[in-house]
């Protein structure tokens, strides 16, 4: 890494080099000392990949957003991405936890190079299902904006989920795959329809109790992936098996094993 800078109680590890086939990929965790976000918390990410490199960018543990004490208040975290010419970014976090009575309102805007490669995945888990708490939470925004380094728009993404006025809450679908998943793979010049079939092919991935749906993304950019799933475990197994998919597809070597 060039440069960094985090404040308190934020660090980013070391870089590790974990891909032997491909010693120059980063691989780097955020990581926090704080027990998550809450009310009135604002969280700002600034990330900048050069030219011609790479990185695997996760956390250690997933994020709790906690309950709001304060009507009307809210967690807010940004982000702001740029990724350089033929440059490769893999950021996949821990999953979001929706603490009941909690509020998250969250920005990306990336900007990428026509060369450059992008997934980007969230796994969002409504509640402490543990405790018998789920969709008691006030609600999930997260917009996502990705444009060219040109300043072309290329697509957006806008999601409200709701949490105790959510009328679906208690459908079967809800009910019986509460985890939440959302991807995007940018790859200029992959056969998308094949990464799509890929993609969707749970037989292969071995993956069951999920249900997997993807849409290939304006101009071809790239694709879109939602899935929901009975388990956390299952979700993230099946995230693994998208990035591995992704990777073949970019001709890059599968994921090495990401110590937590």
């Amino acid at each position: 890494m060039i440069h960094q800078h985090t404040a308190y109680p934020f660090r980013l590890s070391p870089t590790f080099r974990l891909d032997t086939a491909d010693p120059k990929s980063a691989y780097i965790y955020m990581m926090s000392a704080s027990p998550g976000l809450l009310a009135g918390d604002e969280l700002n990410i600034s990330l900048q990949l050069a030219n011609n490199t790479s990185l695997y960018l996760t956390d250690q543990a997933a994020t709790n957003v906690h309950s709001i004490s304060i009507p009307d208040t809210k967690a807010i975290t940004n982000y702001e991405i740029e990724i350089g010419e033929s440059a490769a970014l893999e950021f996949v976090p821990e999953p979001l936890i929706l603490f009941k009575d909690s509020a998250l309102q969250q920005t990306t805007r990336i900007k990428i190079h026509p060369t450059g490669n992008l997934f980007l995945s969230e796994i969002i888990v409504p509640g402490r299902l543990a405790r018998e708490e789920i969709y008691d939470f006030h609600y999930y925004c997260n917009r996502l904006e990705v444009s060219s380094t040109e300043g072309e728009l290329w697509f957006t993404d806008a999601m409200r989920l709701e949490g105790k006025l959510n009328p679906f809450k208690n459908s079967d679908i809800f009910a019986s795959a509460p985890i939440l998943g959302n991807a995007i793979a940018l790859l200029p010049k992959a056969n998308l329809e094949l990464l799509r079939e890929a993609v969707e092919d749970l037989e292969i991935a071995k993956c069951s109790d999920i249900v997997v749906a993807s849409s290939i993304l304006p101009q071809s950019k790239g694709l879109l992936i939602r899935a929901i799933a009975k388990s956390t475990h299952e979700l993230k197994k099946y995230q693994k098996y998208t990035l591995n998919c992704v990777r073949r597809f970019g001709d890059r070597s599968p994921l090495p094993h990401i110590p937590k």
